[in-house]
């Protein structure tokens, strides 16, 4: 009776492991979520920084402005090609076409939010690779993102740092309460 009841917990305990690990989503999966980003930026020589509250929500992503204080309080909207700044300093709404170099981390999260698998694979000129079931990097052209560091909030997991560079720029992206 006694070894019955230790094995059934064993099992029981087995079943619980198995299930928190099978059912731990990764970040994409999620359509929308707020983060605390860091970004470190070094662009031809020259580096900046500066921080923001991220949110991205089913192919829009916000960015609210926090530091430095110069920009603190701007808020930035990428919806497909269209970028919308609004500057409180002037309590003024602009609307712009998004640049090349802005539209990388946005590309990044629309092209997540289409993988189907945790494999290394190709999707059109992107290459999206996968070591122990955890993406580690996307290819495209001259660019290469990295993610690494990850982390487990309630159901998901996400990087807490993503870099992306393409030769002459290195930008690093430092993320912080994921919700």
């Amino acid at each position: 009776m006694f070894k019955k009841l230790t094995i059934s917990k064993l099992v029981i305990l087995m079943t619980i492991f198995i299930s928190a690990f099978s059912f731990s989503k990764d970040f994409w999966e999620k359509r929308n979520f707020t983060v605390n980003v860091t970004e470190d930026a070094t662009i031809n020589g020259q580096s900046r920084s500066k921080r923001y509250i991220m949110s991205y929500n089913s192919g829009t992503l916000k960015l609210q402005i926090t530091a430095p204080n110069v920009n603190r309080g701007e808020i930035y909207t990428f919806s497909g090609s269209t970028k919308t700044v609004y500057y409180p300093s002037l309590k003024q709404t602009v609307k712009q076409k998004v640049e090349k170099d802005e539209a990388n981390i946005l590309g990044v999260f629309n092209k997540l939010s289409k993988l189907t698998s945790k494999k290394t694979q190709t999707k059109g000129n992107d290459t999206f690779v996968f070591t122990n079931n955890w993406l580690t990097s996307i290819k495209s052209g001259g660019v290469t993102v990295g993610f690494s560091d990850y982390k487990k909030v309630g159901e998901y997991t996400y990087p807490t740092k993503i870099f992306v560079t393409d030769g002459n720029s290195r930008v690093v992206y430092y993320l912080s309460n994921f919700k």
